[in-house]
This record gives C-alpha cells, sequence and structure tokens, in this order.
C-alpha cells in the first residue's frame, strides 16, 4: 500500500507547476486530503470496533482512493483538485487508521513497539520505492504516474479481499447512548485530553505539524529551488527511505528496549529539531558535514513515529480501532497546519518553513520533560 500511496508524490509538483499554481495552493490541497483525514478517521476506526472487522474498512476504501488518485491526476482546476483531495483524504484515513489497529489487535504490549517499529520502516522504504516508481512513470507525462497509481489500488484491494485474515478484534461493547456515535467523537476527544492518552494526542499533532511541513517543503523546495525532475525527487526520497528503513529495523527496537519509549522519544525529538536547524542553516548541503548531519538528520526523523504510536497504542485498552482513529484525526489537524504552513511560506522564506518545523519538534520534546500525565503514567 505504501508503496502505491506514495507513487503521484513526485509528479505533485509536476501538476502545480503545469497548472501555474503557486506554493499556496500546493498547501491547501493537501490539507483539504488532511481535513478529510480528520473527519473521517475516527469514525472508520469506531465503524471497524463496532463491527468487528478491519478488513472490511481497508479493501473497500482502498478502491475508493484509487478512484479520487484518478480524478486528482487529471483535474485542471483548483476546485477539481480540492474535491478530489477531500475524497481521497476520507477513503484514504480508513486504510492508515485500520492498519494500525490490526497490528494491535495481533500483539501484546511486549512485541508491539517491534511490529510498529517493522511496519513503519516497511510503509517508509515501500513509500520510497513508490517515490521512485512515480517519478520514473511520470518522468515524460505525470498522468502516467496517476493512472498506474491508481490500476494498483485496486488490484491490492482485491489482495485484501481474498488474502487478508480477520484481525482477532477486541472491543468492549458499551451501553447504548441516546446521541449518534458520530457526535461521540467530539466526547471521546474531551474525555481523553485531560489524560495522558491527550498529551500523547497533543505530541502527535505538533510532530505531524513539523514533519508535514517538512516533506511538503523538501518536495517544492527540490523541485522549485533546486530545479530537480520527478525521477530525481524520487532518487532523493529512495535514499530517506533506505535510511528510514535501517533505523526502524535495526534501530529503534533496541534503543526501546534499553531506554523505553518515552525516554527514547524525547531525545529523538531533540535529535530532530537540532539537526533539521543545523541543516536549514547551511548553504552547501552537498559538504561532507551537511551530508553526515542529514543522514544523522533522517535517521531520528524515522524513528520519532513508531515510538510515539507504541506509547498511543498501549493506551488503547480494547478499543484500538477507535484510539488509532483519534490517533490519526490528531494526525491530520497537525498535516493540515503543516502544509498550509509550509504552502504560504515555500515562495517567500522557503528556509523559514524548515526553521520553524524544528522549534515545533523542540517544544515537543520539552512538553515530554514537563508533563506530569506522562510521568505519572509512565
Amino acid at each position: 500500500m505504501s508503496v502505491l500511496a506514495n507513487m503521484a508524490h513526485p509528479v505533485t509538483p509536476e501538476l502545480v507547476v503545469s497548472l501555474n499554481m503557486s506554493s499556496l495552493m500546493y498547501g491547501i490541497m493537501f490539507a483539504s486530503m488532511s481535513i478529510a483525514s480528520f473527519t473521517m478517521s475516527p469514525i472508520w476506526g469506531s465503524l471497524s470496533d463496532r463491527y468487528r472487522t478491519r478488513k472490511r474498512f481497508l479493501y473497500f476504501p482502498i478502491i475508493g482512493y484509487g478512484l479520487a488518485q484518478i480524478g486528482f491526476g487529471f483535474s485542471t482546476s483548483p476546485v477539481m483538485i480540492i474535491i478530489f483531495r477531500i475524497i481521497g483524504g476520507g477513503f484514504a484515513s480508513s486504510v492508515f487508521t485500520n492498519a494500525i489497529a490490526y497490528i494491535v489487535d495481533e500483539t501484546d504490549n511486549k512485541n508491539r513497539g517491534k511490529a510498529i517499529a517493522y511496519y513503519t520502516a516497511l510503509s517508509g522504504f515501500g513509500g520510497s520505492l513508490g517515490y521512485l516508481a512515480g517519478g520514473y512513470i511520470g518522468a515524460n507525462d505525470y498522468h502516467n504516474a496517476f493512472i498506474f497509481q491508481s490500476i494498483g489500488l485496486i488490484i491490492h484491494a482485491i489482495i485484501i479481499y481474498f488474502f487478508l485474515p480477520e484481525s482477532d478484534v477486541k472491543f468492549d461493547k458499551i451501553e447504548k447512548k441516546s446521541t449518534h456515535f458520530i457526535f461521540e467523537i467530539k466526547d471521546d476527544f474531551k474525555k481523553y485530553m485531560p489524560t495522558a492518552l491527550g498529551t500523547l494526542l497533543l505530541l502527535v499533532l505538533l510532530t505531524s505539524f513539523s514533519y508535514i511541513a517538512y516533506t511538503t517543503g523538501i518536495n517544492y523546495f527540490l523541485k522549485k529551488y533546486l530545479s530537480l525532475n520527478p525521477l530525481q525527487i524520487g532518487y532523493y526520497m529512495a535514499l530517506t527511505g533506505i535510511v528510514g528503513m535501517i533505523a526502524n529495523v535495526y534501530l529503534t527496537p533496541r534503543v526501546s528496549r534499553r531506554y523505553g519509549d518515552k525516554k527514547s522519544l524525547k531525545y529523538v525529538l531533540l535529535a530532530t529539531g537540532i539537526t533539521l536547524i543545523i541543516l536549514s542553516m547551511m548553504d552547501n548541503l552537498l559538504s561532507p558535514i551537511s551530508i553526515i548531519v542529514f543522514l544523522i538528520f533522517i535517521f531520528v526523523i524515522s524513528m520519532f513515529k513508531p515510538l510515539l504510536q507504541t506509547m498511543v497504542s498501549n493506551l488503547s485498552k480494547n478499543e484500538h480501532g477507535k484510539i488509532m482513529g483519534l490517533q490519526s484525526s490528531a494526525n491530520s489537524v497537525g498535516m493540515v497546519g503543516g502544509s498550509l504552513f509550509a504552502g504560504a511560506l515555500l515562495d517567500i522564506y522557503p528556509k523559514v518553513t524548515f526553521v520553524m518545523a524544528a522549534v515545533v519538534f523542540i517544544l515537543s520534546y520539552l512538553i515530554i520533560i514537563y508533563s506530569k500525565r506522562l510521568n505519572r503514567s509512565s
């Protein structure tokens, strides 16, 4: 899934430039997808809990996402782009919410961190292959990448339908409430915000803001300021994916086991912020010192997600779909802010985007240090 989901990314700047749209539109179309994900993630998660099936909420939304991507790739106006981004975001949110919930269903607290780290590693590596494949397929005509992606997603959905077994969904039925469960989502956020889980959801939001500001910014930066073509952007993302996979397969589980998830996450966020600030200040990104700092940055930025996801999942009890949905929703809020922030600044002050992303990573580190809720829960 991660290979296919990322195939359009290296050619998306080509779509934006070909339609003579500004970097702000680049941020808006990403934000529109994230808003749909924010709205739909808790709904998909709760539905998969209630119907005790993750599988149905994987294959059906993949088909919807594939069709939405065709519409997006062949859009000719900002309105069309936003509509298809919203549809795509709504469907994609179910896939990523229920994929994590599936893993949580099938693992215990002892093995969950390693499983999520492996999932993140494979997703990151698959995403890099998707960037590379999309850049190659769309090098001459970006439409080709969208066509290939859509067909691949539909085939992927068929494979899931026939070959993926159902997970062991654990869900404690609660007494019926008079309000529709969609409106219970607001109550869920209110319920969890004063707890350790609420603090973790805040961290998900902040780190998502920084991560998306960086990834949105780097794609546009490579295209506009360094004049890289989709294939070259694909090579860059492939490199980051390989480094990230190594980090999450070999480093994250060992660091987590030795120091614990909370302490590991704290210093990973600090290192991510510091290295990103250093990179933002460098003029020659191909110098030996720049390359060393860049590799350290890619290692640490790849590690924070599985550590944070493991901490959230360990507090989910028997409502894995709902909690993973709330996590995806918080993640989407950060994506909206990060993409709009990057889109507004990239044409004017491109480096400020990366500096502010680094500052928010460091702010997340400080929250972990001073949060009494997290200290009590640990």
